[in-house]
């Protein structure tokens, strides 16, 4: 086993343990634990064989197994980039109603 092929399996093994205990904490829902729980098995199993890539570029139609990891990477960082805003702009929302409860109390309250 080469020693990248270790860093990556020992990584994706520490993830697992992060995934499972917050879902333990219960900082994660079920459907957020199986997605992350399978996307490190994905990666460790990668790790351990690299080739899989090659055959999943043959499947989707890619010429490398590396050009097909980074194009689904660019996609997952994309949509993770496109969730994480709607979820801030949401809590903009929040807050925003929030002040403007506690702006009204405290005018009412002041009169």
């Amino acid at each position: 086993m080469l020693a990248i092929q270790v860093i990556v399996v020992g990584f994706a093994l520490f993830a697992l343990l992060l995934v499972f205990f917050r879902f333990r904490k219960r900082s994660l829902s079920v459907l957020e634990f199986l997605v992350w729980f399978g996307f490190w098995v994905a990666v460790g199993v990668v790790g351990v064989d690299p080739d899989i890539t090659y055959r999943f570029a043959a499947l989707i139609g890619v010429g490398r197994g590396v050009d097909a990891v980074i194009y689904v990477t660019l996609l997952m960082l994309c949509y993770l980039a496109f969730r994480q805003r709607i979820t801030a702009r949401h809590l903009e929302q929040q807050i925003t109603q929030l002040v403007r409860k506690l702006a009204i109390e405290e005018a009412e309250r002041r009169r």
